[in-house]
């Protein structure tokens, strides 16, 4: 669906009451707040009936109502009455039009569904059209099957943002090595691409004051290692660089916006990127590894990968100035049993940096939940090993929460990890979960003390 400012004709137009029409009760008696009711049928177009949104969410909720209706009716362009709440309305119905059809055989697919919302200004427009950019780049990505997308298609990709003013450079799997990162390069070592360490940088207008670094987990497939998934459990693990296509997406929206940026604010981006394979050289249990920053890492659970490669992206950023880190990655599957599929799991080192990531989460209408960084538990990621920690202690009781506590070791500075394990894809749909997050907590600028 794309968002378009003046349509030439209209297959569906959708009206709310209380604006001034005299509606017939029997067309609005038991209408509810997110539904979307179609009234009349006619060649000249059709039309729907819903009550005015009283809030952001209920207009999300028609926006995605509306969508599927549009779908059912093969409408080809859709135009909504203006209302306080157009812009979430908007984002939800361009969000909920998407559909990959990149590998389907037959025709080639129609042209887009047209969606024009009365009310919205130029600036409004042009934000919405930024983010959706944005959010359909990572949703490209996280959909795209492991036989199309691997770590070097992934940088390249990545290299495709240069063309938006975006500077990208990817590293392999040498630069790795010779730059210490031997957490990434382990987990990349069964697979025969190898790693990459995607680098992006939007510079700040100005004198840089402020560096905001955005990590991804970037597993374009993992197979558990030699810590082997289950059948069932492997399958959907394409999803698993779900935290990289949210950055990616956020840094293609960016890039948009970024005549909003704040002055002086450069945003990064680091993608640590590898397929956990088994093959020959593939890191084993018991392996011990050394980090970035210089701690070793004895590997209990090949298939606990997520936070190694985390890890060395982390204390890179950390080393290169960022002064400011939000991870994002399907990192544990006890996040999913703690909270669903609707939340994302919070964890922060600072609190304003938490207030600010929770207020950029509610302007783009995705949820967080901030959960402890509570340290004795971390007690058990150092017993009983030759190195420094262990990358689990195989135990799941606060599985996620031990996790995060792990990358904490990695930061040294204001840092938060978002675990979005469920999130990135919901019924095997990639969702672009994260991208309005990032961009919203991003555009808000910093909070003065």
């Amino acid at each position: 669906m794309q968002l378009v400012d003046q349509l030439e004709h209209t297959d569906l137009s959708l009206a709310f009451t209380g604006t001034g029409a005299d509606w017939p009760d029997r067309l609005t008696r038991g209408l509810d707040a997110g539904e979307v009711r179609l009234v009349s049928r006619g060649a000249g177009g059709d039309a729907a009936l819903a009550l005015a949104p009283a809030s952001a969410q209920d207009a999300r909720d028609l926006g995605m109502a509306l969508a599927k209706l549009a779908r059912e009716l093969k409408a080809g362009t859709v135009k909504v009455a203006a209302t306080g709440h157009a812009a979430p309305l908007a984002a939800a119905a361009l969000a909920a039009g998407w559909q990959d059809r990149r590998y389907k055989g037959g025709d080639s697919p129609k042209a887009d569904m047209q969606l024009q919302v009365d009310g919205l200004d130029a600036a409004a427009s042009a934000r919405l059209r930024g983010m959706a950019a944005g959010v359909t780049f990572a949703r490209e990505l996280v959909s795209a099957p492991a036989n199309h997308l691997n770590p070097a298609s992934m940088a390249r990709e990545a290299q495709t943002l240069s063309a938006h003013g975006v500077e990208v450079e990817a590293w392999d799997g040498p630069t790795i090595e010779a730059r210490g990162m031997g957490l990434l390069a382990a987990v990349a070592a069964g697979s025969v691409t190898g790693p990459r360490l995607i680098r992006l940088t939007l510079p700040a207008r100005g004198e840089t004051t402020r560096v905001i670094a955005l990590v991804g987990k970037g597993i374009t497939f993992d197979t558990g290692g030699y810590s082997l998934k289950t059948g069932a459990g492997m399958y959907g693990m394409k999803n698993d660089m779900g935290g990289a296509g949210a950055v990616l997406g956020a840094m293609r929206a960016l890039a948009e916006l970024r005549g909003s940026i704040p002055d002086g604010t450069e945003v990064r981006a680091y993608v640590a990127a590898a397929e956990n394979m088994v093959g020959p050289h593939a890191m084993r249990p018991g392996d011990v590894y050394r980090a970035a920053n210089g701690k070793t890492v004895e590997v209990t659970n090949t298939d606990a990968e997520g936070r190694l490669v985390l890890a060395d992206a982390l204390a890179v950023a950390c080393d290169e100035g960022a002064t400011e880190l939000v991870d994002l990655a399907t990192l544990t599957g006890v996040k999913v049993a703690a909270l669903g599929n609707d939340m994302a799991a919070l964890f922060c080192s600072d609190a304003d940096l938490a207030a600010r990531l929770k207020a950029g989460a509610e302007a783009a209408g995705e949820l967080l939940w901030e959960l402890p960084l509570h340290q004795p538990y971390l007690k058990s990621y150092r017993k009983n090993t030759i190195a420094d920690l262990k990358n689990s202690d195989m135990v799941p009781a606060g599985g996620s929460i031990k996790a995060a506590l792990f990358l904490q070791q990695f930061v040294t500075r204001p840092w938060a990890h978002l675990d979005i394990a469920g999130n990135a894809a919901k019924e095997d749909v990639a969702t672009g979960w994260g991208v309005g997050t990032l961009v919203e907590y991003v555009l808000a600028g910093q909070t003065q003390g």
